[in-house]
């Protein structure tokens, strides 16, 4: 039997090396996306969290304005008057700047004081809702006013507020600070 001699070998051209180092490139790039959306997601959520807590500290500043207008010495004992005791939170009148138009006062939020509530700084200011500082006898041509609804709501507790045919608007505007550059408006109207 006589043999045949082989072939040479071929010589290998690295086709499959290449091949697998575009996968590998692949996956990797893959890869890195998958940790950034799961990053991204985790922020998202952390900062939602961070809104959410600052929006229910909202409730603290409504609640500190409404006794502060509604007490026997409060703002809507004595409308008309500018009070000073409570580091400038009132305001017999509006004071939205029109400029903007949001709605929000033009004040400097860092000049009153602030309560703080589950790390959220919350800080609040009263506005009587006219346009100029008039007397309450005044207020129905001056002033936003609401009609003496027949059916009222106050707090428990309270006496039961007086049947006044107007009753004056006041605007409480609430701004909660909190972690991570969080700021969180809100508006509530309260009728005395």
């Amino acid at each position: 039997m006589r043999r045949t001699p082989s072939a040479a070998p071929r010589r290998q051209s690295g086709v499959v090396l290449v091949i697998s180092l575009i996968v590998l490139v692949a996956l990797t790039l893959a890869g890195l996306a998958l940790v950034r959306s799961t990053d991204t997601g985790n922020v998202i959520s952390g900062n939602f969290a961070f809104r959410m807590a600052a929006l229910q500290s909202v409730d603290t500043g409504v609640e500190a304005a409404f006794t502060a207008i509604t007490s026997a010495s409060g703002f809507a004992a004595t409308p008309t008057t500018a009070v000073t005791t409570t580091a400038g939170r009132y305001s017999p009148l509006l004071l939205t700047d029109t400029t903007p138009a949001d709605g929000l006062p033009d004040i400097d939020w860092s000049a009153l004081p602030g309560t703080t509530v589950s790390g959220n700084t919350v800080r609040w200011i009263v506005e009587r809702m006219c346009s100029e500082n008039v007397i309450q006898e005044d207020a129905a041509s001056r002033c936003a006013v609401l009609p003496g609804p027949s059916v009222q709501s106050f707090k428990q507790g309270e006496s039961t507020p007086s049947n006044t045919p107007v009753y004056s608007g006041y605007r409480v505007t609430i701004r909660v600070e909190g972690p991570r550059n969080t700021v969180v408006f809100a508006q509530s109207v309260i009728a005395m």
